[in-house]
């Protein structure tokens, strides 16, 4: 499934617990009422370019094409990110 959308939070997380295994949770807004909001950046995309952070992707807009693993979690094969979003401060 291809997607588009902006990055509202983004985080670190170990899976499975316990592993050395990162993957960057990212929720996202901007996508279709039936599209999932929740998507997963597996260890080996984060090997691909080591300079992803969480703080540096919060507030982007993104591209990305994804598919539905057996534990029901959306996981991203692929992702482009824009450059970063201005917006004004609170």
């Amino acid at each position: 499934m291809r997607l588009h959308g902006m990055i509202r939070t983004a985080e670190f997380q170990e899976n499975p617990p316990g592993s050395d295994q990162i993957e960057l949770v990212i929720r996202i807004q901007g996508v279709g009422p039936t599209q999932p909001r929740l998507l997963v950046i597996p260890f080996t995309l984060l090997l691909e370019d080591v300079t992803l952070d969480p703080e540096g992707v919060v507030g982007r807009s993104f591209e990305a094409d994804v598919e539905q693993d057996a534990q029901g979690r959306w996981v991203v094969a692929q992702i482009a990110l824009a450059a970063r979003v201005l917006r004004p401060s609170d």
